[in-house]
């Protein structure tokens, strides 16, 4: 029964705290929002109840970002606050130690991390996409998903796609060359056309002024032909798109599909793709690293307990958030694993955290 008084405590008051500074901090990045779509809602006569309705879409997206720095400040003020005023001196006393008094707001940050990702993926993500296409439709424009140099390989197929330009709006290639392999992966063809339209109802590309080079024992066979239908590339449009800040809007399943389809055709552009799908999904962690942070925290300072631990486990935070960049950029090239680059930064903490708690613990 104590111990149920003790966690109840401890829980609703990191709650408070930490929902009043993250509501706080969401109104604050909802006022940068607007402010920096200010001077567009202006030059398009945008009424101050259409504008003020457009930025309320972002709050879900407001409030995610703020909720991890949100529990971090909490957890450093309610243990700080609690060394302060002695009432760690009574917990202890009646027998509780420090780790059973951390044990229920560790796993107060397991819950918020998956309502994290809950919230995301339900939430703000959709209202993320509408805020995006309500502004489009004011400012008369549109993201643009046109690419260049992209290359695409079907192995088991037994082709390779090159495009200098692709063109979303028209769904046309521009600047094409096709190179095909038959059974034995020697070359069987190459084709160069000047464009490739894609045809939505027979799901065909059609290459338009195309050069067909075919190998012929020691020569080379030269075609030309206006306009050709090429019924072995299967690919469609959407993957010649550049994707490359889309994939934390879209879908789950279409992304992870995406993301599989392009593992084969692209293992070039895959890493990057690959690192921004798993930092969508783990990124769900970072209100639990910032608790573990808040708890492997001395609060054992005389005085400015509050401020002291502040800045510990500010500097922790950013230590944290240097070595997601550094992992993520690694990522980003290839040079370490996608899922490594999101999960390295969370065990580095915990093993830092876990190692400072120890450390401390025997002082």
């Amino acid at each position: 029964m104590r111990m149920w008084v003790l966690r109840r405590y401890t829980i609703m008051s990191v709650l408070k705290i930490a929902l009043a500074t993250a509501l706080l901090a969401s109104l604050i990045l909802m006022g940068v929002d607007l402010f920096a779509n200010l001077d567009s809602y202006m030059n398009n006569n945008v009424g101050f109840v259409k504008a003020m309705s457009i930025t309320a879409l972002y709050f879900p997206s407001a409030f995610l970002l703020a909720i991890g720095p949100s529990f971090l400040f909490a957890v450093s003020f309610q243990l700080s606050s609690m060394h302060s005023s002695n009432e760690i001196l009574v917990v202890l006393d009646s027998g509780v130690s420090i780790s059973r008094l951390v044990a229920p707001i560790i796993v107060l940050g397991i819950i918020v991390s998956g309502f994290h990702f809950v919230l995301n993926e339900t939430v703000a993500i959709p209202l993320s996409n509408q805020k995006k296409v309500v502004t489009e439709n004011i400012t008369n424009s549109s993201s643009n998903g046109n690419n260049q140099n992209v290359a695409l390989s079907d192995m088991q197929s037994g082709y390779m796609v090159y495009a200098g330009l692709y063109n979303d709006k028209e769904q046309t290639l521009y600047d094409v060359t096709v190179v095909q392999n038959d059974e034995n992966a020697q070359l069987r063809s190459r084709t160069d056309a000047y464009k490739a339209v894609y045809n939505p109802s027979r799901r065909l590309w059609t290459f338009q002024d195309a050069y067909v080079y075919s190998p012929i024992g020691n020569s080379v066979r030269v075609d030309y032909i206006d306009s050709l239908e090429s019924p072995v590339i299967k690919l469609e449009p959407q993957l010649f798109r550049d994707v490359s800040n889309e994939i934390s809007n879209m879908s789950l399943g279409f992304a992870r599909s995406y993301i599989t389809r392009m593992k084969g055709l692209n293992p070039e552009g895959y890493a990057t793709l690959a690192t921004e799908y798993y930092e969508r999904i783990l990124g769900c962690l970072t209100p639990l690293v910032m608790i573990i942070i808040a708890c492997s925290i001395t609060y054992r300072f005389k005085k400015n307990v509050l401020f002291f631990s502040l800045v510990g486990s500010i500097c922790i935070a950013v230590v944290y958030y240097v070595v997601r960049m550094i992992t993520i950029m690694l990522a980003d090239q290839g040079v370490i694993a996608p899922m490594l680059g999101t999960l390295i930064p969370f065990v580095a903490v915990i093993v830092v955290s876990s190692g400072l708690r120890a450390f401390l613990v025997r002082q």
